[in-house]
């Protein structure tokens, strides 16, 4: 009994650490004038960005590309905000302005992926 426990707890961990954003970082795109362009990419259930910071009034260029599965990258406050669904190893760029400050979450549609942590945030200063 005790070595199937510590196979199970073994499991569970395996199962926390694909779930996390073992890779993830901040980007602060705050102090940069000109179209800010932005590399995103998702490996399991996660982005390799959980936050971005970009000025009120910026234009964002967004590249997406798909480590593996089918997910999408998208924010819904902000129109031409997302990616198709992708396939592994595809990519895909949109370009839009952030036009109000706040904090936003992009995240993938693809039912059950933002509720596994497919997300993060985007943070647009005045």
């Amino acid at each position: 009994m005790k070595r199937i426990l510590q196979r199970g707890m073994v499991v569970a961990g395996l199962l926390v650490l694909v779930g996390s954003p073992l890779f993830a970082r901040t980007l602060d795109l705050t102090d940069q004038s000109g179209v800010k362009e932005i590399e995103i990419s998702s490996r399991g259930m996660a982005y390799d960005l959980t936050e971005i910071r970009v000025n009120r009034g910026d234009r964002l260029r967004v590249t997406y590309r798909n480590g593996g599965g089918r997910h999408d990258w998208r924010v819904d406050e902000f129109e031409g905000a997302a990616t198709r669904v992708l396939g592994a190893g595809r990519s895909e760029t949109v370009e839009f302005v952030v036009d109000r400050a706040g904090t936003f979450e992009f995240y993938c549609s693809v039912p059950g992926h933002r509720q596994a942590g497919m997300y993060g945030r985007l943070i647009v200063e005045e």
